[in-house]
């Protein structure tokens, strides 16, 4: 039990090396020698946790993966409502922890490399199947069931299209600006009455908050930020 606990301590390390080697050098120019220069081991211990460059980007998927699941956790503990919870999923896809300039770069490098590594593809997959459960369960509450897959769809859709543009594009994309993006795409595919506008402008605003202290915290990033 100790020794796998140990490995699975330097598994992460060397995982969050390798994340920080892709924002640096780039996908082309990461290498193992640069990975374990990072972490301050030699090609060796890389070499001895993950047999290969695909091995470590594929663990590297899992590691942002786990970001994000992470995020959207601890921002259900406090959502009360769907409105709530439907904000906590759009706010845990881009808070500041996650959703930065360099990290955005860092992502559109690494998506490029799903095509050609199953593993990669299989981690892909998973995520983007999560987040789309997660958007279904909270958007039955708002439309009809014929509705709910295909809007869940687009808003996935949508989310991903930030995330590109932001690792993409000279100008700078931050929470704010993707939040407010996401605000217009909530008001036209769902209900946006009166009534509805002021919950979900009240649930965005707790979220928001929430957010600001929970991800932010201390505690949280030594859980999820640097394990």
């Amino acid at each position: 039990m100790r020794t796998n606990s140990i490995r699975e301590i330097r598994r992460g390390e060397l995982s969050r090396a390798a994340f920080e080697a892709v924002i640096r050098y780039g996908l082309r120019k990461t290498t193992l020698e640069k990975v374990g220069s990072i972490a301050g081991v030699s090609k060796g211990v890389v070499l001895h946790h993950f047999k290969d460059k695909g091995a470590l980007l594929e663990a590297v998927f899992r590691r942002s993966n786990m970001l994000l699941s992470g995020s959207v956790v601890e921002l259900y503990r406090y959502a009360k409502t769907p409105y709530e919870r439907l904000w906590a999923i759009i706010f845990a896809n881009f808070c500041d922890s996650i959703f930065n300039r360099p990290v955005c770069q860092a992502w559109v490098s690494l998506i490029s490399e799903v095509p050609h590594n199953k593993g990669c593809q299989r981690v892909q997959l998973i995520n983007n199947e999560r987040i789309r459960s997660n958007l279904i369960h909270e958007l039955k509450h708002f439309l009809p069931a014929d509705e709910v897959q295909e809007v869940a769809s687009h808003i996935g859709v949508q989310i991903d299209g930030i995330w590109v543009r932001a690792g993409l594009l000279p100008q700078i994309i931050d929470t704010s600006t993707a939040i407010s993006e996401m605000e217009f795409t909530i008001s036209k595919m769902l209900p946006y009455d009166e009534v509805s506008a002021a919950r979900h402008k009240e649930a965005r605003k707790k979220i928001e908050t929430v957010a600001d202290i929970a991800l932010g915290s201390k505690i949280f990033k030594e859980k999820f930020l640097r394990v």
